[in-house]
């Protein structure tokens, strides 16, 4: 496998491309078109000012936003981060209700920008534009919720202004659960938080990423303990053409990047998500080829290709490749929920436990991953308290259903199995949900 500098980042809004130019702002509350190239950020006024409580120099940062008719949304994310900011940069990319004037009531700076199939040019539109020490982006259906907005505010207090200090920042995402349930609680590391250097841009049209030119910077990446609350689109239909506009935009890009890794992954993921598995396997193990171990999509490649290989109903090849996965990532959880599944549907029950069981064991490391947290708790508990009912050890099953209920209140399925007194065989599993939205 050879190697690929590429993040598993969600960064979306509703826009993105070039015919980039700037001109200068005559007004701050203006639109301005974007058309040739972008400018250097322009630094804000009192930027790096002294903070007189501590002493030191206090560095700015600027809200970027991509977004295209985002009326409805726009009021919640703008309010859940009001006063957190030096500066917010709004890039519209064709918004036909009232998405600019709501982002002007926040006190955005907005600027136009046309639509060409490429969320990274969309991105560098708007951090060209900021004037800040640091970028923080947001999509306008995120939601910082009271708690995570104090950790926050603590973060952004903290930022050295010394460029040799700085650092870019990975912000966990909990994507909301579709509105039938999958998805689950799924969580995904993003870099939210990145010093404004020239040479630090997005790339890659769908998906878009910002580790590969921090790397190539030489900026160290630290994990915080912030979350932000994405919402996502109830729409069902809304969903399926931003796939079909993905799928289009993704096949453009492949003829320019023949063969590249990141490509195909998304590629595989949205197959995945169609469910045409033949379509997602042979994309997935073509990205998996041009990966090395080191590489932050390869652990979710493997879990995605044994997937495959379990919907096409080739198990002993599903826990083969988690068997190859875990040998580069030991301690990956969604590798060993998948194995445990593919242990399970064989019919070695033991196998099964062994993996589950392990999973318990586990915390969520530092690592760029998409996974639903309840894989490290309910979810897990489930499956075993199934393989306890089946082999009759009901005082082992009750006590996994009320953890169950601990970490899920009200829960249905554990209140049911614990008034049998047995519960019910088979069932749980719910092995699909370590599926981020944005894969």
């Amino acid at each position: 496998m050879q190697g690929l500098a590429a993040e598993l980042e969600r960064a979306g809004g509703e826009s993105g491309s070039p015919n980039l130019n700037s001109e200068s702002e005559s007004n701050l509350c203006s639109s301005v078109s974007l058309c040739g190239s972008i400018p250097p950020p322009v630094p804000i006024c009192g930027s790096n000012s002294l903070d007189s409580t501590r002493g030191v120099k206090r560095a700015s940062v600027s809200l970027t936003m991509i977004v295209r008719d985002e009326e409805e949304n726009l009021p919640r994310c703008l309010g859940s981060v009001a006063g957190l900011f030096d500066e917010i940069v709004v890039v519209d990319t064709g918004s036909r209700d009232r998405t600019v004037e709501v982002a002007r009531e926040f006190g955005a700076r907005v600027f136009d920008f046309v639509w060409v199939d490429d969320f990274a040019a969309a991105r560098n539109a708007a951090l060209g534009r900021t004037r800040g020490d640091y970028a923080f982006w947001l999509d306008a259906d995120d939601v910082v919720e009271d708690g995570e907005r104090v950790k926050l505010q603590a973060l952004l207090a903290g930022l050295p202004a010394e460029a040799s200090e700085q650092a870019a920042y990975v912000v966990r995402c909990a994507c909301d659960p579709e509105p039938d349930g999958r998805g689950g609680n799924t969580v995904v590391d993003h870099i939210r938080l990145f010093p404004v250097r020239e040479g630090v841009r997005w790339t890659y049209a769908v998906h878009e990423q910002i580790l590969p030119s921090l790397r190539r910077a030489g900026v160290p990446v630290r994990w915080s303990d912030v979350t932000v609350r994405h919402t996502g689109y109830a729409d069902p239909a809304l969903r399926g053409r931003k796939l079909e506009r993905d799928a289009r935009i993704l096949e453009q890009e492949l003829e320019s990047r023949p063969g590249d890794p990141f490509v195909l992954f998304n590629l595989g993921s949205i197959a995945v998500e169609r469910e045409d598995w033949p379509r997602a396997l042979e994309s997935l193990q073509r990205s998996l080829a041009g990966s090395a171990p080191t590489d932050s999509i390869t652990r979710k490649l493997f879990a995605l290709i044994a997937r495959c290989q379990q919907m096409l109903g080739n198990l002993p090849r599903a826990i083969a490749a988690c068997d190859e996965g875990l040998s580069f990532f030991p301690e990956d959880a969604e590798l060993l929920f998948r194995k445990a599944v593919a242990h399970r549907g064989v019919g070695d029950s033991a196998a099964a436990e062994a993996s589950w069981r392990r999973i318990l064991g586990l915390r969520r490391p530092e690592e760029f991953a998409s996974v639903d947290q309840g894989i490290y708790g309910h979810l897990t508990r489930r499956n075993l308290a199934r393989l306890a009912e089946e082999r009759g050890d009901h005082a082992e099953a009750a006590a996994l259903w009320r953890a169950v209920l601990d970490e899920c209140p009200g829960d249905v399925e554990a209140q049911g199995s614990l008034r049998a007194g047995h519960g019910s065989r088979g069932a749980t599993i719910r092995e699909q949900a370590p599926m981020a939205p944005g894969y």
